[in-house]
């Protein structure tokens, strides 16, 4: 049984701190007398090998006119005197042909454990240049050294067990006269208060060390009740909001399910995610950022009601549990009343900035019976909410999870779609307007994945980009395009140029761009047979390097052509600095280019800028014969869209050539009842 604290018979702490104390002076000692030792050590043989430089580089001074003159004999004058070097292990002189000329042995090396050489070529210096004579090589050994160490060690020795001692018997008295006594009275104060369970401050009229212990115990008796709120409010408050973090929304949750469970009520968990949020922390700091997301949680908190909670998840994300509720219809005026009180603008400093909100919703017990299920699946509508135009809420439909499910199996898939060769390009046919001829193809990937056929690229190719997969699709697309260009040649196809797209983020990183020089340089086929085309968005993000690195790409003979021009934000100005060589109207303008009388000027507008500034023109989406006249009068030079082919795998883009009598990819000449009236090539 364990004895009252009162009672138990301690430990003298005095004879505690003398067993630390007393081995650590000791083991401190032996390290303080081997650290003088080591440094001691180091300190003399530098000193020889000091010693040893300057007797080598002296004495070989004056051996170099002796050998000079071939005077062996004032050579064995001087290493006669040589073995009077205490230090002096051996020296030799050698002679231009390597032989020895004079030799001498050191005197006594007792105690020696090292041995430190010196080779000093001789060199001898004349108008005409300088000419070895020979080389002296010397030897020190350290037996002198380790002889005064030996000496020096043992009388640290005597020295340092003296002071120990002395050391010991004072540090005995002390402790006793300083430590043991006024601990003994300071725990017999505390075993006071442990014996009463009650927090007495302690009485202790000590100005020393120990009365500083005992002043700083009572004041921690005082705080420690405000220190356990405190902790309270860390643990379950975020600290920039003050708004309960996950851990305290969860609990709250669980008490809002248990309760609505009971009461049959329904529960909306609101997933409110800031819009654009990243643009202020960009352009105004992350302080303004933060002083944003604090109006924004006190206006959240503002017009909730006080049953309700309203949690910062992190980042600009906030949740909103709103208890109570009798039908769907309440949460979307929750919703609604979100998105008005966050739209009101905030004034930032200098800045007046409107801020939106995308809200997602899910409800206990349709949407889930549990935490973690409402949160998913409110998290899955804010994304639903966010694809919509952001700025407004959607609830949580079963579809949504298989919609997520979907995605989730696309994106696993696609990492294995290149290594298990299920990417293939289709190429659909560009026709120089004037004449019908054949102008290049454009290179299209398709994903044929086993057991569900050909996967639609809007469905996969922006999985593909928010994953960084897109990059690896881009290099193998531009691979097989190569391939494709070579095997079109061999078989007497002739030289097809061959438009091939390329993300925006494959111009993230130099390395990503010199895989594209490393591919078509290890195809062997010609630059100028490629074409890039990338978007205006690809420009979006550090212009100046994506400008240079395009730069290289139109230096080595590459083409470059801009997709879906008119859709972005290039004015003429910017647009003059870009490194490119084609536009690519979008086909917005052209597919309604028969009703539309702005569209057909706007086309107009940018077929006369790309005629002055020289650029390449291919307007795409051309689906009739309206069009394709309107953009051939127009002077368009490049067209293309189903009016003429859609995209085709290579069999059946050959077997079109070959059914309208063309042996090769020359260009195709119209007839005369096909120009402007029909396509060059069957639609499928």
């Amino acid at each position: 049984m364990t004895m009252p604290l009162a009672h138990r018979t301690p430990k003298s702490i005095g004879r505690k701190l003398l067993l630390i104390v007393l081995p650590s002076l000791l083991f401190g000692t032996v390290v303080m007398f081997s650290a003088f030792e080591h440094y001691s050590v180091r300190d003399r043989l530098s000193a020889l090998n000091s010693r040893l430089d300057s007797f080598a580089i002296t004495q070989g001074a004056a051996l170099v006119k002796p050998l000079w003159e071939f005077d062996f004999a004032a050579v064995q004058r001087q290493f006669q005197s040589y073995p009077d070097v205490p230090e002096l292990f051996e020296a030799t002189v050698f002679g231009i042909g390597g032989e020895i000329v004079a030799s001498a042995q050191g005197g006594d090396t007792d105690g020696r454990r090292d041995v430190f050489r010196k080779v000093v070529p001789l060199i001898q210096q004349t108008p005409g240049g300088e000419y070895p004579v020979g080389r002296l090589e010397v030897a020190f050994h350290d037996g002198k050294v380790r002889s005064e160490l030996v000496r020096q060690r043992a009388g640290a020795a005597i020295v340092l067990s003296g002071a120990f001692l002395l050391v010991t018997a004072v540090l005995l008295a002390a402790v006793r006269h300083l430590v043991t006594g006024p601990l003994t009275r300071l725990r017999n104060s505390l075993h006071h208060n442990a014996s009463v369970l009650m927090r007495e401050p302690l009485v202790w009229s000590s100005r020393d060390e120990l009365g500083e212990v005992v002043h700083a115990y009572n004041q921690l008796l005082t705080e420690i009740d405000q220190r356990t709120e405190d902790i309270h409010q860390l643990a379950n408050r975020d600290l920039l909001t003050g708004l309960p973090n996950r851990r305290l929304l969860e609990d709250r949750i669980g008490h809002a399910i248990a309760l609505a469970g009971r009461q049959n009520r329904s529960i909306a968990l609101l997933f409110a995610d800031i819009d654009n949020f990243k643009v202020v922390n960009d352009t105004l700091g992350h302080k303004q950022g933060d002083a944003l997301l604090r109006i924004i949680a006190d206006r959240i908190h503002d017009i909730m009601r006080g049953m309700d909670t309203v949690a910062r998840w992190g980042g600009d994300e906030f949740v909103i549990v709103v208890e109570s509720l009798n039908s769907a219809g309440e949460a979307a005026s929750v919703a609604e009343k979100l998105i008005e009180t966050i739209g009101v603008p905030v004034q930032l400093g200098s800045n007046l900035l409107r801020v939106g909100v995308s809200v997602g919703i899910s409800m206990y017990p349709q949407d889930g019976a549990d935490i973690t299920t409402l949160i998913k699946n409110a998290d899955m509508a804010l994304f639903e909410a966010k694809g919509r135009g952001r700025n407004t809420f959607h609830f949580f439909d079963q579809a949504m999870n298989a919609r997520a499910l979907r995605r989730m199996d696309i994106e696993m898939a696609l990492r294995q779609a290149i290594p298990q060769n299920q990417l293939e390009l289709h190429y659909q046919p560009k026709i120089a307007s004037a004449s019908g001829a054949l102008a290049g193809v454009e290179a299209l990937v398709r994903w044929r994945r086993p057991g569900e056929g050909l996967v639609q690229p809007d469905e996969f190719i922006p999985l593909a980009e928010e994953s960084d997969l897109i990059v690896a699709v881009g290099e193998w697309v531009l691979n097989e395009a190569c391939r494709q260009i070579r095997d079109w040649e061999a078989r007497g196809f002739g030289e097809v140029a061959v438009a091939v797209n390329l993300s925006p983020r494959h111009f993230l990183h130099e390395k990503d761009v010199d895989g594209i020089f490393r591919i078509v340089d290890q195809s062997g086929v010609r630059p100028d047979l490629i074409e890039v085309e990338v978007t205006e968005s690809t420009f979006m993000h550090e212009p100046e390097k994506v400008i240079g690195y395009l730069n290289r790409l139109r230096d080595r003979g590459f083409g470059i052509a801009i997709d879906d021009f008119g859709s972005g934000y290039s004015s003429l100005s910017y647009l003059r600095r870009l490194p490119i060589t084609t536009l690519k109207i979008d086909r917005a303008f052209v597919m309604d280019i028969e009703h539309n009388a702005d569209n057909a000027e706007i086309i107009r507008a940018i077929i006369a800028m790309a005629n002055a500034m020289g650029l390449g023109l291919i307007a795409e989406g051309v689906e009739n014969r309206h069009q394709f006249e309107f953009l051939r009068h127009a002077d368009c030079g490049v067209v293309q869209g189903y009016y003429f082919s859609r995209p085709l795998p290579p069999a059946d883009l050959e077997a079109q050539l070959v059914r309208q009598g063309a042996d090769s990819m020359a260009p195709l000449s119209l007839s005369a009842s096909q120009t402007g009236l029909q396509p060059v090539f069957a639609t499928s």
